[in-house]
């Protein structure tokens, strides 16, 4: 059994290598990739390896709280995992002058490294399952929507998360978070089993493939503050209909992705969100060894 600090290392470091996994995959339709900088203007790869490159310590101190953690209830966790994760933004936007490159994935693998470290604390062993994982952060993320928009109706200025869920009631990654990362166990863990290493996919069109998935399937609010829900219905029908078609193992299949990029930039859409579960997916897919 490894020591709690050797372990913090650990995880961190697979948290550090989904995130960098995830800006390198290329081509991403509207997204910051080695190629280009999607449909924003005030980022780049390079923006996102300085932001990845300070990371480290966020996620780590994340786990060391699961590690260190050992009350009855789970929620407290959320709250304890909060201040490191504050630390870990201040970092991000100290290195980016100021851009928000990561502050969702942040969010998501600051906690899931919390819950993986509480889990190891309790049963000494990584033998344990996504979904195993997933109920866990259901059980620490309970109420976590209702908990931080308490009040949001008597707000007078509102930020875009909570703009969206008094109009159209979408929680965004708060939501993804409190069901345990639904979106990611419905479809994109599927895709990353499923894969062999030998049937003529890629690493990168491996994970190509999974945030189509997740474009097509999840309720990206990225994508609707940009936008509106039309750019979402559309993003949903533009990915369904390139998995219909074989996804990445189509003719083809890289040029209609670069073509479809082009066409996000006209229309200011950027899947962030389904970007930052991308990032979840891969962590889990490394965890489970499915990937390296």
């Amino acid at each position: 059994m490894k020591s709690k600090e050797e372990f913090a290392h650990y995880i961190a470091s697979l948290a550090q290598r989904a995130i960098l996994y995830e800006v390198s995959t290329t081509p991403k339709p509207g997204l910051v990739d080695r190629d280009n900088a999607g449909a924003h203007r005030d980022m780049d790869f390079f923006t996102f390896m300085a932001s990845s490159s300070v990371l480290y310590k966020g996620f780590y101190d994340c786990t060391l709280v699961g590690l260190n953690f050992d009350e009855v209830d789970s929620t407290k966790l959320l709250d304890k995992v909060r201040k490191p994760g504050v630390q870990c933004e201040k970092r991000m936007f100290e290195a980016t002058n100021g851009v928000n490159t990561h502050k969702g994935i942040i969010f998501s693998l600051g906690i899931l490294c919390a819950v993986v470290g509480n889990m190891y604390r309790k049963n000494g062993t990584l033998e344990f399952t996504i979904e195993e994982i997933c109920e866990e952060v259901k059980k620490v993320a309970k109420e976590l929507t209702l908990s931080d928009f308490k009040g949001v109706k008597d707000k007078t200025v509102l930020t875009h998360g909570e703009r969206l869920y008094i109009e159209y009631g979408y929680k965004g990654i708060r939501g993804e978070v409190e069901s345990g990362f639904s979106s990611v166990t419905k479809s994109s863990i599927k895709v990353l089993r499923n894969w062999s290493g030998h049937d003529k996919l890629s690493m990168n069109d491996l994970f190509l493939d999974v945030l189509l998935n997740l474009m097509a399937y999840s309720e990206d609010t990225n994508v609707i503050i940009r936008g509106g829900t039309e750019s979402l219905a559309y993003v949903k029908e533009a990915s369904i209909a390139f998995l219909d078609a074989g996804g990445m193992k189509q003719p083809n299949a890289k040029e209609k992705l670069e073509e479809m990029n082009k066409d996000f930039i006209k229309r200011n859409i950027s899947p962030g969100g389904s970007a930052d579960l991308l990032a979840v997916s891969i962590f889990f897919g490394i965890l489970e060894g499915k990937i390296s």
